[in-house]
């Protein structure tokens, strides 16, 4: 049943317009379902590495402190007192699920639960998450909401062979739900884009700078002010193409700016998969320009088959695609807390989100010129001699990108709020734990650290002026760490048996 343009479609409760209610193609579907598949392995096999460091209870956090502080991340799977091997098991399991959603073997089960275990370790490490478990775990909604499986999965293959393919060329699914992905998508880059505008780092093409040499990066320090005229062009050239993208991306097949979306998507893309240890977002987000581009990849594929699908209009949105509408819509309402009139909205909106499971903020470097920071570290320790002698840092501080965020709360760079009277207790819990962190390699030792650190800001280019900051003195007896003094209290600790340090600032 078609109907003419303008009108709605006959027995539609939602009243969606035409185009919302159009089938697509399955094909380029579950090709998104198979990067997402892939990606969602990689990304659990790096929590699985991690368990050590942070969701282990003997790791750096506190998460009986941090249940406390943010009592509404106990709204998960997890509890205080499970043990390391639970975690390892859990991200095993989620690795192994993953293989289900690539191999289109039960996706929406597996769905289910890959969404439950990536919105419980969010909300367990919560003071360390950004913004690739942010993408993650709504990408596992997603793929709840999207009609996948159809094609492209390994049941068929095995029942019938290379002979499928000439079946799944020609198979449509509803688009309501990937319509809405898409706007989910047009969102990010639009809300992304023009909350930069608000930053003066930004309008002063420094921002690029300060990102790459972030302790984010990959290689912070092989940038110089050399770059500065490079990065700037590069900062001038994202404040004008990320809000334009949305615009391009959904122009008519085939058209020509459409293609130069393309090649704008993958430069910004790639460029901070190049430079930032950001990598899941932005391959997320290049995985999303498969269907961008569903109708220019079956022209090509069915060009070759010399065969034509016809592409109906459903009378209804199917369930999925409901669900999706509303969250779309929801999604939209959050990000409206800086207009006027429908920014009262907004916090509504991210209590149901977070009742849900989500947690979406599409803030991306916007911020940084609050946390535009550079530091180093520095570890003495007295038990290779009686002067104190420099030993690798890395033995108390990971290098892992949330190790780096973790650190940043001790100088009061805050990547989730903190309610002013916890803040103490956060910086001396990360301080103890990191000092364990130490003992656990050195049995007995006496050792005192110090952070240079500094702002990445015109006029400092360079990073010429560092300033020094005591963090903390303490001791391990017989692989126990006591703290002596730390930057939270200065106060020293009898149970100290060795003389203080001497530094100076």
């Amino acid at each position: 049943m078609t109907t003419s343009a303008g009108e709605r479609a006959p027995g539609s409760r939602w009243h969606l317009p035409r185009w919302m209610l159009r089938e697509t193609y399955a094909l380029p579907v579950d090709v998104f379902r198979i990067l997402v598949g892939l990606l969602t392995f990689a990304y659990f096999i790096s929590l699985f590495l991690q368990v050590p460091d942070f969701s282990s209870p003997d790791g750096l956090l506190d998460h009986v402190l941090l249940r406390r502080i943010f009592w509404f991340t106990r709204l998960s799977l997890f509890w205080a007192g499970l043990p390391a091997a639970f975690f390892y098991g859990v991200f095993a399991l989620a690795a192994l699920l993953s293989w289900c959603v690539v191999l289109g073997y039960r996706v929406k089960l597996a769905a289910a639960i890959l969404y439950a275990i990536a919105v419980s370790t969010y909300r367990w490490n919560f003071v360390v998450m950004y913004v690739d478990d942010s993408i993650m775990h709504l990408l596992q909604l997603w793929l709840l909401l999207l009609p996948v499986g159809r094609t492209l999965n390994v049941p068929d293959l095995v029942r019938e062979g290379r002979q499928c393919w000439q079946r799944w060329i020609r198979i449509t699914v509803p688009g309501t739900a990937v319509y809405c992905l898409l706007g989910n998508l047009c969102l990010l880059y639009l809300v992304s884009g023009l909350w930069k505008l608000e930053s003066p780092l930004w309008w002063q093409g420094f921002a690029l700078y300060a990102a790459v040499r972030l302790p984010i990066g990959w290689f912070p320090d092989i940038w110089g002010p050399q770059h500065l005229r490079l990065l700037a062009v590069g900062t001038y050239a994202a404040l004008v193409i990320e809000p334009l993208l949305p615009v391009v991306l959904l122009l008519r097949p085939g058209h020509p700016l459409k293609w130069l979306g393309l090649a704008c998507m993958l430069a910004l893309h790639l460029g901070i998969i190049a430079t930032l240890r950001i990598p899941f977002a932005n391959i997320a987000c290049l995985a999303g320009g498969v269907l961008f581009f569903r109708d220019e990849i079956m022209r090509w594929v069915l060009g070759s088959q010399q065969t034509t699908v016809e592409l109906a209009r459903a009378p209804r949105a199917d369930r999925g695609g409901r669900v999706a509408v509303t969250l779309l819509i929801v999604l939209s309402i959050a990000m409206t807390r800086r207009l006027p009139v429908a920014g009262f909205l907004s916090h509504p909106a991210y209590a149901v989100l977070w009742v849900a499971g989500i947690a979406q903020d599409y803030q991306l470097f916007n911020w940084i010129d609050k946390k535009n920071w550079y530091g180093t570290n520095q570890v003495l320790s007295v038990i290779h001699g009686p002067r104190g002698e420099t030993i690798n840092p890395r033995t108390m501080f990971p290098t892992s990108l949330r190790g780096v965020l973790l650190q940043a709360y001790l100088h009061d760079i805050r990547w989730i709020k903190v309610p002013e009277d916890d803040r103490p207790a956060l910086k001396h819990s990360i301080l103890q734990h990191l000092a364990q962190r130490h003992c656990n390699r050195v049995a007995n030792d006496s050792v005192m650290v110090l952070a240079d650190t500094q702002r990445i800001e015109p006029g400092n280019e360079a990073l010429n002026h560092p300033h020094r900051t005591f963090l903390m003195e303490f001791q391990c007896h017989h692989g126990q760490a006591v703290l002596c003094q730390t930057m939270v209290n200065r106060e020293r600790n009898r149970e100290c048996h060795w003389p203080p340090w001497n530094w100076t600032p």
